[in-house]
């Protein structure tokens, strides 16, 4: 039974494989490194629990992508809508990362033999200037869901 294992390999390859990330982590929300700032953009999986069910193993997961906030600090460089720093672009590239997990997740375009899908609507939600360092981003939790390979014996 390898369930747990396909599923954060199947999300890190894919967060990995977007040109607007450097770095997948794994853990407690805490366990992130917000210091190495040489990381970032980066993506976090927390798998938060799972129901077991007869035919399926359904995960919550949590999904965090984020970017570190860029602030301009040329004199006389202050937009009145996007300010003096890029949040905007942070979750603009973040958004992307997050809807291209969900609509490969939705659409079975990660289909391998242990099956991993996406079958309910996943909210996202933006954060900023959170951890130490000033970090922006998404954070979507959603509930995937593959087959059930342990046996009865």
């Amino acid at each position: 039974m390898n369930n747990f294992y396909n599923l954060i390999d199947t999300i890190k390859s894919t967060v990995e494989a977007s040109p607007f990330n450097n770095k997948v982590t794994f853990g407690d929300i805490t366990d992130i490194d917000t210091n190495k700032l040489t990381a970032f953009p980066l993506s976090h999986i927390i798998v938060d629990s799972v129901d077991i069910n007869d035919r399926t193993l359904d995960f919550t997961v949590t999904v965090v992508c984020m970017d570190v906030v860029d602030v301009n600090k040329n004199e006389g460089f202050d937009d009145d809508f996007y300010g003096n720093d890029n949040v905007q672009d942070i979750l603009n590239t973040q958004l992307s990362v997050i809807t291209t997990l969900i609509g490969l997740l939705k659409r079975l375009d990660l289909n391998n033999t242990n099956f991993l899908r996406v079958t309910q609507a996943v909210n996202a939600t933006p954060f900023l200037d959170r951890f130490e360092n000033e970090l922006a981003g998404w954070e979507a939790s959603m509930v995937i869901s593959t087959v059930n390979t342990s046996t009865i014996c």
